[in-house]
């Protein structure tokens, strides 16, 4: 399949154009700046060299990971503005293309766990949004413009909720400042993603026949810490509700709807005692 993957030079985009190729696809990566993985210097905010891009990479599918990955990067009016331009224009393309597969970065900051705890765990798709800063903001807004363009063009649009995204490197790093300080966990549910399963998820997500629409959460399928999540939970997180269906050390954050969807479960286990563990253990 041909492939146009956004924000390739980033963290995830990287590693999404890694995998794909490894799994026998043509990629063409495009950033606002130059990198490894970017074929070609794109600015998402001018949708004139989106098209361009689009026809080079003869695209059939969109990775779209291309947008500023956090606030304070820049002042918060182009964090917004752009991010919710970029996609707008992204998605606007595809849909007069007739490009009709799309993997869009929305971002587990939608749920405002930085603010206040979950009000109900396990946390699936249908927990409310609470954005407390500009680019969680501008997620929320993206992924309101994806539900635009499939119910009005007829695209195909999954919109991850990406939990925690790390590297190898700062992943073994995050373990032992959890042990030393669990009581900072909360905002991420104790909880963290290799970055080669957010990549992994990207390609499953392409590659499947006739996955659904919508947010998707995606994320690690454990707590760090060796410590029971439900303990975790209660101790931190006060007024939680419990539905009952966290199970042992597994995220408080549910995955279930992406493996029933496109078959994803993290691959990279880490944790205190479990640290690049690779596994077919399903933890959802």
């Amino acid at each position: 399949m041909k492939v146009l993957v956004t924000g390739s030079s980033g963290r995830i985009g990287h590693y999404a154009v890694q995998d794909l190729e490894e799994a026998g696809h043509q990629v063409l990566g495009i950033d606002i700046v130059p990198g490894q993985k970017t074929g070609l210097v794109v600015d998402l905010t001018k949708s004139g060299e989106i098209y361009q891009a689009l026809a080079r990479a003869q695209a059939e599918a969109v990775v779209h990971m291309g947008a500023w990955a956090n606030p304070g990067v820049v002042p918060d009016t182009r964090t917004y503005g752009e991010n919710v331009q970029g996609s707008f224009n992204l998605f606007q393309a595809c849909a007069e293309l007739g490009i009709k597969r799309v993997v869009s970065a929305s971002s587990a900051q939608v749920y405002g766990f930085a603010g206040a705890p979950p009000e109900f765990v396990r946390v699936d798709e249908s927990h409310p949004t609470r954005p407390i800063n500009c680019y969680a903001l501008s997620k929320v807004a993206g992924e309101q413009a994806a539900d635009y363009f499939v119910k009005n063009f007829g695209l195909t649009i999954l919109s991850f909720r990406f939990m925690g995204i790390r590297s190898p490197e700062e992943l073994d790093r995050e373990v032992d400042q959890l042990i030393a300080h669990p009581e900072k966990g909360g905002a991420l549910l104790w909880t963290r993603t290799d970055v080669r399963d957010a990549a992994l998820a990207c390609r499953l997500a392409i590659e499947a026949g006739s996955p659904a629409s919508g947010p998707y959460n995606i994320t690690g399928g454990r707590v760090l810490l060796d410590v029971e999540a439900n303990e975790l939970v209660h101790k931190y997180c006060k007024g939680v509700e419990d539905r009952g269906n966290l199970v042992g050390v597994e995220s408080p954050m549910s995955c279930k709807r992406a493996k029933q969807e496109f078959g994803y479960t993290a691959q990279y286990v880490w944790s205190v005692s479990e640290r690049h563990l690779e596994t077919d253990i399903c933890l959802m």
